[in-house]
Parts: structure tokens; sequence; C-alpha cells
């Protein structure tokens, strides 16, 4: 959900009961919302998510909906934020078994509202945890073998053309005709890092191969080798993994 956890701070944190309906046009605030009691329905204008108690959903700053109560009295807790957002798309997660969904339920409110600066460390604490539980979620959601068959026709290309400097990522996702997003969580959640971060560590590995080798004749043919058109490039990003520039660490295995 973050670029970066760091840019995350809370700006209050309140619990209360929902309108039968609500209408909001532009959100001001990120929000998170879990529903402690009850039911509702919010209505995008493409799309609609219903909850339950239990359920928890993000909305991001701007976002426009209709909130209808489906089982009255509904109950909730939000959490309205400031932070850098990677993917400002509202989804809906069931976090029933968060290990702090009870404290989350129903202390974390008072706690921020009445408690002391301990009291807001711990709320930081939990909602942290919160985050690392949903991106679990995630992992499994779009860890899944029918998922990866989505990318599959991307992964197929990129092996067979990881090293032509002309890839773009952009061609890999319009081979699996999906979203930039949904593309790029697929293959996170498959990979474990992103796939311009999956093509550098191939291209990095594979230069690295070539200079323990010795079969080259200088740093531009490794790096032209390997997929980059730009040999400072190349060799800032050798440096950056390895700790040291591609030229110094082929004098140092071939004296």
């Amino acid at each position: 959900m973050f670029e970066n956890i760091e840019s995350f701070k809370i700006e209050n944190i309140h619990a209360g009961i929902s309108k039968e309906v609500l209408s909001v046009h532009f959100l001001k605030s990120n929000l998170l919302v879990l529903r402690t009691a009850g039911s509702v329905r919010f209505v995008f204008p493409e799309h609609s998510f219903d909850m339950h108690t239990g359920d928890i959903i993000f909305l991001p700053h701007g976002s426009r909906y209709d909130l209808i109560s489906t089982d009255s009295p509904s109950h909730y807790v939000s959490i309205r934020f400031e932070g850098i957002i990677s993917d400002p798309t509202p989804f809906v997660y069931s976090i029933a078994d968060f290990p702090e969904f009870t404290e989350l339920k129903n202390n974390l409110a008072d706690m921020w509202k009445f408690g002391e600066p301990a009291d807001h460390y711990r709320c930081y604490s939990i909602i942290y945890n919160l985050f690392t539980y949903m991106k679990n979620i995630d992992n499994r959601t779009y860890a899944d073998k029918k998922n990866f068959n989505i990318i599959a026709p991307a992964v197929s290309y990129l092996k067979k053309h990881i090293y032509d400097s002309n890839l773009k990522i952009e061609k890999l996702i319009q081979l699996c005709g999906v979203s930039d997003t949904y593309f790029h969580k697929i293959f996170l959640a498959n990979y474990s890092m992103s796939p311009q971060k999956y093509i550098l560590r191939k291209r990095l590995s594979q230069a690295k191969s070539i200079i323990d080798s010795g079969d080259f004749d200088n740093i531009s043919e490794i790096a032209t080798t390997v997929g980059y058109n730009d040999p400072l490039y190349f060799s800032r990003a050798f440096k950056k993994k390895y700790g040291v520039s591609p030229l110094n660490y082929a004098k140092q295995i071939h004296v």
C-alpha cells in the first residue's frame, strides 16, 4: 500500500455509528474504516463493496462514494492518515483473525483520543502490524497459480529478452492484458521484488559472471551484452550492488 512506511502519519482515530445513507463527493484524507458491528455497502462510480463485521476498507484521498447501511446499527472505527500511497485503489480486507483485532476494535479510538504518548505509540504499533497482515493477505491472493498464469506470457518473454536493451515493462504488461497495478502486484507476490528490480538483479549477476570468466574486452562491452547502452549507468548500478565498480572488480580478480 505504501511506497514508504515512514511517510505514514495518523491524523485521527474515531469510533462511531454509520448513518443509514451517506454521500461523499471528495474524501479529504486517506482512510481505513473497520466494521466492528453490522453491515454496509460502499458504492463507487464503477463498483461496490459489501462490508461485514471484521472487514476493513482502505479509502484513498479523493475517493467518491455512497455508503448505505444494510444491517443497522452499524458500528465502525475509522483511522484517518497521511501517507504516500503506491496503489490508491479502494479495497476490502477481512481481518477478523488479525492477532490484535480485539484491541483494534475496542480500544484504539480511546487510546488515541484520551491516551498518553505511550498509548499513541501503541496505536502506531498496532496499525503497522495491521499493514503487515494486509500485505500478507495480498501476497497469498496474488501468488496463487491462477494469478501466476496471468503473468506467464510476460515471464516467458522476459526470460528470452532480459538482456535486450529495448526491453520495456510496458511490453510485459501488454502481453498479459491487465492493468499496471495488477501486473506489479502479481509479479511482486511471486518473485518478492518488482519486475524492474528482477531485471536489474539478473543483468548485474550476468555481468559479474562475465567479469569472473575474463571473456571480455572492456566494461562497455559487458554493459551492452547485459542490456545497457550507457556504460556509466551500468557501472553505477554494479557498484551500488557489489560495492565496487566493474572495472575495479575486474582488476581485483584478474591480477
